[in-house]
């Protein structure tokens, strides 16, 4: 038998603007950080993301300081303010209207991204989406650690996190859609079984006109 799957990256394809980086600013304009340098720290992490060169565990060794100490159930809080007041209003129109067809279809919906896991499952749930994979952070004393634990869901990892999973479901021969911003993506894009551009970055276009990828424009 076999299983069709939806996965959709996040940033900048469902959503416009990148999840990791509003939140930080989200934190900034809320004075839960007062520490500029996390913020710059995010725009660093952008250009490096962009040039496909980002060390992604530093990245986020440095960035999870933001949150020491503070209760996973405090940032639980403030994340369901952040995806009311910031991700809503930014979610592509067409996003939801894509991941409604499949789902019509009965075809699962997985958003797989290189955002921390807690950040990607709050945007995710009001998708309804059915599986959700981001970068998992270790949890210590009730609050979120500095430390990644299990497969990075970045580049080549994504393709290693969804084979990971797939390995425990009683699929024996899926057929993947995917759709996808970033070059840091082309592993999962030459994975999948068709893979589609939304709104791509120069890297990406130029592979999809190599390989005859469909292209699309998103807009809010």
């Amino acid at each position: 038998m076999q299983n069709k799957l939806a996965i959709f990256d996040l940033d900048d394809t469902i959503v416009q603007g990148d999840s990791s980086v509003l939140w930080t600013q989200y934190l900034w304009d809320k004075k839960i950080i007062t520490d500029p340098r996390f913020v710059e720290a995010d725009k660093e992490m952008m250009v490096q993301y962009n040039a496909g060169s980002l060390d992604m565990v530093t990245y986020l060794k440095f960035s999870m300081q933001a949150l020491s100490g503070m209760k996973i159930e405090q940032v639980d809080l403030w994340l369901d303010n952040f995806v009311d007041t910031i991700i809503l209003p930014r979610i592509y129109p067409e996003a939801v209207k894509t991941i409604a067809t499949y789902r019509s279809q009965e075809i699962p919906i997985i958003v797989i991204s290189a955002t921390v896991t807690f950040i990607v499952k709050k945007i995710a749930e009001r998708l309804n989406a059915d599986i959700v994979m981001g970068i998992d952070i270790k949890q210590k004393d009730g609050c979120y650690s500095t430390e990644t634990e299990g497969i990075p869901t970045f580049k080549e990892g994504k393709v290693k996190r969804l084979m990971q999973w797939i390995s425990h479901q009683p699929i024996t021969d899926a057929y993947i859609y995917f759709y996808t911003d970033s070059a840091n993506d082309l592993p999962m894009c030459h994975f999948a079984d068709e893979t589609f551009i939304v709104n791509g970055d120069e890297r990406l276009t130029q592979a999809a006109k190599e390989n005859n990828w469909p292209q699309y424009a998103w807009s809010l």
